[in-house]
């Protein structure tokens, strides 16, 4: 679909009922071409979100805390959430956004499927979104009240194919994340790494990186690193190296640190295991 050849302003406003912040069903496409379409200290008693087609701009909480947006971030407009999104003023901006009221707000999000933690999140936009987008958008312009019901659960569906995608972008940079630390970890030869550089590298708080790290691979990341060092220590034993040697090259104090921690993870002495 060739977005030049959206009008605009393209958007249509209906209400399922007499309340518009319990009942708006909307949608359109929108263009907003310079710095004056930009909305500050915004609130909406309803729920809105927007995916980005084209252009870039900045979300700014209520908190002062600023995010920037780009063409395939999907961005949230919270109920009686303040915030202002602030447009480059480049004359390319071009959104699509589906309006519903509270109460379809309210349950999505006590199903999980809308996250209002985090407002910016970047998406994957696949074709078949444009043309139901434009569906959705062209039905609504020409449906009787009696068929807004169903047109508010194609909205939904929308919503929640948006998300989606979301959460399939989230799992994607999340396990790339967990394998570059596991590079990271594994590639170390010291027991005195310390794993939080990992999660520094990584972009992660300690705490959400250490439950994702084991999410992931079924194990904490210092039980992880034990063993990557387990690894190292066992190639260097059965290569004829002495026992004082591996401890030292992997950062042990002494042998009695090494042969214990080697005794415990492998349920064997090192002396022992190069005998057997």
């Amino acid at each position: 679909m060739n977005y030049e050849d959206i009008k605009e302003n393209d958007v249509i406003y209906r209400c399922i009922g007499d309340n518009f912040d319990q009942g708006i069903l909307s949608c359109g496409f929108m263009r907003k071409r310079t710095a004056e379409r930009s909305q500050y200290d915004f609130k909406i008693g309803y729920y809105s979100c927007f995916l980005i087609l084209q252009g870039n701009g900045r979300f700014i909480s209520k908190d002062g805390t600023v995010t920037l947006m780009q063409a395939g971030d999907l961005v949230q407009r919270l109920p009686d959430r303040l915030h202002s999104t602030e447009i480059e003023p480049n004359g390319g901006w071009l959104e699509f956004y589906i309006s519903v009221g509270y109460p379809v707000y309210h349950y999505l999000r006590e199903l999980g499927i809308i996250i209002s933690d985090k407002e910016v999140q970047a998406a994957q936009l696949t074709t078949d979104f444009i043309y139901d987008f434009v569906a959705l958008l062209n039905t609504l312009k020409g449906a009787t009240d009696e068929k807004l019901p169903y047109l508010l659960m194609r909205a939904q569906e929308l919503i929640i194919r948006l998300h989606g995608s979301i959460n399939n972008t989230q799992s994607e940079q999340n396990e790339s994340k967990i394998t570059k630390a596991c590079q990271l970890i594994g590639g170390s030869s010291n027991i005195h790494y310390d794993i939080k550089q990992a999660a520094a590298v990584v972009n992660m708080g300690y705490e959400n990186f250490r439950k994702l790290f084991k999410e992931t691979t079924g194990l904490s990341p210092k039980r992880y690193h034990i063993e990557q060092i387990m690894k190292q220590a066992k190639m260097m034993l059965l290569s004829g190296l002495p026992i004082k040697h591996v401890a030292v090259s992997l950062g042990y104090g002494d042998i009695y640190s090494f042969t214990k921690q080697f005794t415990k993870s492998e349920g064997i002495s090192p002396g022992r295991y190069i005998r057997d």
